[in-house]
């Protein structure tokens, strides 16, 4: 059980992503945060997905 705690707990930190060569969760969600809005990132309680809607503006 040890061992799943240490790595919840790499995870939490961007350092260990980083020095793996990928990006941070939050360092994603801050980035789909920029280019989509608030509503489209995991740190929301309600997060929604894209749906088929979205792509389309009503006339």
């Amino acid at each position: 059980m040890s061992n799943r705690h240490t790595l919840a707990e790499l995870r939490l930190n961007p350092t260990e992503w980083h020095r793996r060569g990928m990006s941070a969760p939050i360092d994603i969600d801050k980035r789909v945060s920029a280019r989509l809005g608030y509503r489209y990132t995991s740190d929301t309680q309600h997060t929604a997905e894209p749906s088929f809607a979205d792509f389309f503006v009503a006339a």
